[in-house]
């Protein structure tokens, strides 16, 4: 087997019979001279899915160091514009939206920060030590602690590995390749070095150690699943001594492989339980009894797999919330990937009318795995994965009640992180902060107009739009930028055709004047703008029914709030017709009522701003 996973022997989870007690997430308390006194707790800032990449990084490499900036002369180190465009995320100015976020809590006096998942792009060594820096900088001069889980993208495989990537930006403006080692790109000329390598757990947790990965002498409490609950007696030195990846591993199952899992508890400051879940699960390839690093394959899945591949973490997530609840702290969990449908219920009519495979609704959690994980008495989880702004419930059939919290990415529209605060005895305020203007964002505008300059005379089809570069705020880039990924990738990726062609040529206008018509006309005025589009192109008109449906689906009240009112009420009456079921002879007028049904639940999700969570109901309520 091989030597990167000899670990020590498996530990059984301890399995106690069913016996779920909802938590009561009231205000923590503290015990002086008999009376009970309420502890206001601190804030807590969510920054999801920041994909960092160290955009001035030291490749060490003879072939490649990066492009000089025309105005600075530093070598920079960026990916190109046209993969940035492709991608769900951006790979460059998100690093500036880190410090942007980091400056704003610092003014905030936010002294509690969580970074659920996906800190880095790929976790390679010149991106997880670039996110190292920062933290210890803001750590050390304002006093921040930061909490730390993993995504998918952090770490990339258990063991890490070789890895590599075709389209970093060369200096003439052409792609250039950077790999590891000469197999991974055969036929490309690609720059080697070890910068890009694909670190692992043990890689990953021993440079970021400080950020809950291990724990700190100032926590009050640190432990993880594989370690026997013991409040009472805790103390640092065995905590740390118990924290070595060796002692927290799982057997995966139908192998004899032992796979790291970077789950822990830790109480940073009276009265508050930070419950990091490491949601990450593998598969080893063909040759299970000695994968070579490379052999692994990450799942972006989410719980739906981890549920079952790391099972014994429910009953350990049970036990941890019977003791929150009998100790009367704050119990609030993380992980990357969600635990309830995030399409306030649409998920089911999303996968009938665009495909099980469309939409990353694969990620989608089932019922009953959001049954199981809300039986265990955790009734409010923060997570990213999905790059939206988006909040959920999930209600057992027993009564247990368990509140998802979708947190936006610093990297996609919208870019924003959230802040967890008790404001007022009984009721947890979040607050949704815009990142609208962050310092930096056009410093690679002069490199992405070379960029274009080489397509333009070497490959025009792959032309992106030039007027992203005219954006005046990163709110508008990442808002532009998700109108090309819209025209790039997704209409062609997520949408039956006559439908997404429809979709993206519909306006408040024209969905006005269909919904107007008689039943028996509507297809016919359907099929006349479907021929007016397949004349004029397929380029994503701003204020389309198709922005305006990823404005609310990625956005809920953040994009909600850039449509106008009077577009909404043409929706919100659209929303009413009803449409005759009869596919055969109205196909088009069917899929679009069926579209405008999954807009309506879209558009009726639960507040995701700025509300209220009422205690202990769990009621959610909007400030506004």
């Amino acid at each position: 087997m091989n030597e990167q996973i000899q670990y020590l022997t498996q530990v059984k989870s301890k399995l106690k019979p069913k016996f779920w007690v909802p938590l009561a997430l009231g205000t923590a308390l503290q015990f002086h001279g008999g009376s009970v006194l309420a502890q206001r707790n601190p804030p807590i800032a969510f920054l999801a899915d920041i994909h960092l990449q160290e955009v001035y990084a030291d490749l060490n490499s003879e072939k490649f160091k990066g492009v000089p900036h025309p105005v600075t002369g530093k070598l920079a180190t960026i990916r190109t514009m046209g993969s940035q465009l492709n991608s769900t995320r951006l790979f460059n100015e998100n690093y500036f939206a880190l410090l942007a976020a980091l400056e704003e809590l610092a003014k905030k006096k936010v002294k509690l920060v969580v970074l659920p998942g996906d800190f880095t792009d790929d976790g390679q060594p010149m991106n997880v030590r670039s996110l190292q820096k920062i933290l210890q900088q803001y750590a050390a001069k304002y006093d921040m602690r930061f909490f730390i889980t993993t995504g998918n993208h952090d770490p990339v495989s258990p063991f890490g590995g070789p890895g590599g990537k075709t389209d970093f930006l060369g200096t003439q403006g052409q792609n250039q390749a950077v790999a590891s080692n000469t197999a991974v790109f055969p036929t490309l000329d690609a720059a080697i070095t070890n910068q890009i390598d694909h670190w692992g757990y043990a890689e990953i947790g021993e440079a970021l150690a400080d950020f809950g990965f291990s724990p700190a002498k100032k926590d009050l409490f640190w432990t993880h699943p594989f370690e026997s609950f013991d409040y009472d007696n805790y103390s640092w030195d065995k905590a740390k001594s118990g924290a070595s990846l060796d002692k927290r591993t799982y057997l995966l199952p139908g192998t004899q492989l032992r796979v790291p899992d970077a789950s822990y508890l830790v109480e940073p400051v009276e009265g508050i339980w930070l419950l990091a879940l490491d949601g990450n699960t593998y598969t080893p390839g063909p040759n299970t009894s000695n994968p070579k690093p490379e052999d692994w394959s990450g799942s972006s899945v989410g719980v739906n797999l981890s549920s079952k591949v790391k099972s014994y973490q429910l009953a350990w997530i049970e036990k941890i919330a019977e003791e929150a609840k009998k100790r009367g702290k704050r119990l609030i969990s993380f992980s990357h990937y969600p635990l309830v449908d995030f399409h306030n219920g649409a998920s089911e009519e999303m996968k009938n009318l665009f495909g099980k495979g469309k939409f990353q609704l694969s990620r989608v959690p089932d019922t009953a795995v959001s049954e199981a994980y809300a039986q265990t008495g955790l009734q409010l989880h923060f997570a990213g994965h999905m790059h939206i702004n988006q909040t959920s419930t999930h209600t057992t059939q027993t009564g247990e009640q368990l509140i998802n919290i979708q947190v936006p990415s610093l990297a996609a529209f919208p870019p924003a992180y959230k802040i967890l605060e008790e404001r007022r005895p009984g009721e947890l305020h979040v607050q949704t902060e815009v990142l609208e203007e962050v310092n930096r964002m056009d410093e690679f505008f002069e490199l992405y107009s070379m960029e274009h300059r080489w397509l333009t005379r070497t490959n025009p089809k792959a032309l992106w739009n030039k007027d992203i570069l005219k954006s005046p705020d990163f709110l508008a880039y990442t808002r532009f930028h998700l109108q090309e990924l819209i025209r790039l990738r997704f209409i062609k990726s997520d949408w039956p055709q006559d439908l997404g062609a429809l979709i993206n040529t519909l306006d408040a206008s024209s969905l006005q004047q269909w919904a107007a018509l008689p039943a028996e006309k509507r297809e016919e005025y359907l099929n006349q703008l479907l021929n007016q589009q397949a004349m004029s192109g397929d380029t994503i008109r701003v204020g389309s029914l198709m922005e305006d449906f990823y404005l609310i689906k990625n956005g809920g009240d953040l994009g909600k709030s850039l449509i106008p009112q009077e577009r909404l009420v043409v929706y919100s009456q659209a929303f009413a017709v009803k449409e005759p079921g009869d596919k055969e002879s109205n196909p088009h007028s069917r899929q679009l009522a069926d579209f405008l049904s999954i807009f309506s639940q879209l558009l009726q999700s639960l507040p995701s701003d700025d509300f209220v969570i009422d205690l202990p109901s769990l009621e959610i309520k909007r400030r506004h």
